[in-house]
């Protein structure tokens, strides 16, 4: 069966280079730990192109999911790589991606989880993650989302480490978490997410990023000295 040939019947779906998915499934068949799975396939992205606005839509237009493992943003990255990890097919990494993107799985723009502090809760609640961001040196932000046309706004709070206490939040990572960048912004929650891994005693970001025009492996420290931003939140697969 081709990997795309349950797609094909679908007016709401697109997908390309599923092949690519098929050999990466066949090869780590036989590996059960999901922070294992996350780390070689987040690896074998490294190099792949960097693409904004690949998945399009609107508030307007008819929904359509799509799912490509040619370039990626930083959110559609994450995704691909989890949803791979917890699929043992092509069908179930296709199924898994609807699931991660949209609330309820529902092929709707406004299902979509445009917010990352919506795609951090409504995942939970799937099962998808959980997230380990909590504790005495966390701090709370309040903020009025309101920067995508077409959504209403409304009001988010949630909890995060600030940048100063990252060194206490280290101690929390393991290999395989996510991690999202609060925003100093009033009306803006995360301005990016990434994946961990860790290297020799070092915790490493690989990320679609748009400064290198591609996915790469980068040091953590390095990131957060160079942008500006109040913390960070941490959520486990």
């Amino acid at each position: 069966m081709k990997p795309d040939a349950g797609l094909q019947e679908s007016d709401n779906a697109e997908a390309l280079n599923l092949q690519e998915a098929e050999e990466t499934l066949k090869r780590l068949s036989a590996e059960a730990s999901l922070g294992k799975r996350i780390e070689q396939i987040s690896g074998g992205f490294l190099g792949k192109p960097y693409i904004e606005g690949s998945l399009g839509g609107g508030p307007d237009r008819a929904e359509v999911l799509r799912v490509s493992l040619d370039a990626f943003d930083c959110v559609t990255f994450m995704e691909s790589v989890l949803a791979l990890a917890l699929a043992r097919t092509v069908d179930e990494f296709i199924d898994t991606i609807r699931r991660i993107r949209y609330k309820d799985g529902e092929i709707d723009w406004r299902h979509r989880n445009h917010y990352m502090v919506d795609w951090a809760s409504n995942n939970e609640q799937s099962g998808f993650i959980k997230n380990i961001t909590s504790g005495s040196f966390t701090v709370e932000k309040t903020c009025t989302l309101s920067l995508i046309a077409g959504l209403p706004a409304k009001t988010a709070t949630f909890l995060y480490f600030p940048t100063q206490s990252s060194r206490k939040a280290a101690g929390l990572i393991e290999s395989g978490d996510l991690i999202f960048f609060v925003s100093v912004k009033n009306t803006l929650d995360v301005f990016h997410t990434a994946l961990l891994v860790e290297r020799e005693g070092r915790w490493l970001l690989r990320h679609a990023t748009r400064t290198a025009g591609a996915v790469i492996e980068q040091d953590l420290v390095e990131f957060t000295s160079r942008n500006e931003m109040a913390g960070f939140i941490l959520l486990r697969p």
